[in-house]
C-alpha cells in the first residue's frame, strides 16, 4: 500500500493547458489590435502603452505559472511562439508606418525565423517538445521590446535599431553551436523542479 501511494506521488502531474499561465500569455494577443490602431492613428503614447502591456504579460506568466504550479514544456514552448509573434507584429508595424529603419527590422525577422528553425531542429533532436534555453537569447527577446518601445517613443531609433543587429546575429552564432551541434541535455526527473 506505502509502495502504491509512494509510486502515484513520484509521477508527474499533469497539467491542463487551459491554466492561468497560458491564459496570461494568449493575453498578450489581445494588446496587437488597440497597438495597431494607435501606430495608424499616430498616438505614439498609446502605442508605447500597448507595447508595455504586452511586455509586462511576458514577464507575469512565468510567475503565474510557478505561483499555480502550472508550468509544463507546452506553455514554454507557447510563451517562445508568442514572443516571436508580438514582437515580430510591433517590430513590421513601426517599420511599416515609418517610425523605424525597414533594414535592421527586415534583419531581425529573417534571424528570428533562423532561430525558430534551429529551435524546431533542437526539439526534433530531442525527440521531445522541449523549449531551448538561452539567457542572451531570453534578454535580447525583451530588448525587442524596447526597441518597439524606442520607436514608438521616437527615441534615438536609428542608433537602437541598427545597434541590436550585430549583437542579436553574435547571440544566434553562438546559439546555433548549442543548439544544433552540442549533446541535448536529458529530460527533466519527474518530480523535480525546472529550473
Amino acid at each position: 500500500m506505502v509502495a502504491a501511494s509512494e509510486a502515484s506521488s513520484s509521477a508527474p502531474a499533469r497539467v491542463s493547458l487551459v491554466n492561468p499561465a497560458n491564459a496570461v500569455t494568449a493575453a498578450r494577443y489581445l494588446t496587437l489590435p488597440p497597438l495597431y490602431w494607435a501606430v495608424a492613428h499616430g498616438y505614439h503614447q498609446w502605442a508605447t502603452i500597448f507595447i508595455l502591456i504586452c511586455g509586462l504579460f511576458d514577464k507575469l506568466d512565468g510567475l503565474v505559472a510557478r505561483i499555480f504550479h502550472c508550468k509544463s514544456a507546452f506553455g514554454e514552448v507557447f510563451d517562445a511562439i508568442t514572443d516571436a509573434a508580438c514582437y515580430g507584429f510591433g517590430l513590421i508595424l513601426v517599420a511599416a508606418f515609418g517610425w523605424a529603419p525597414v533594414l535592421p527590422v527586415v534583419a531581425m525577422i529573417a534571424m528570428g525565423g533562423i532561430n525558430v528553425v534551429m529551435r524546431l531542429a533542437y526539439a526534433k533532436r530531442a525527440g521531445r517538445t522541449t523549449n531551448y534555453k538561452s539567457y542572451a537569447m531570453e534578454r535580447t527577446v525583451a530588448y525587442t521590446g524596447y526597441l518597439i518601445g524606442f520607436a514608438t517613443g521616437g527615441m534615438a531609433v536609428h542608433f537602437y535599431f541598427w545597434a541590436y543587429v550585430p549583437l542579436m546575429a553574435a547571440i544566434l552564432v553562438h546559439d546555433a553551436r548549442r543548439m544544433l551541434v552540442d549533446p541535448i541535455p536529458p529530460a527533466p526527473v519527474a518530480g523535480a523542479e525546472v529550473h
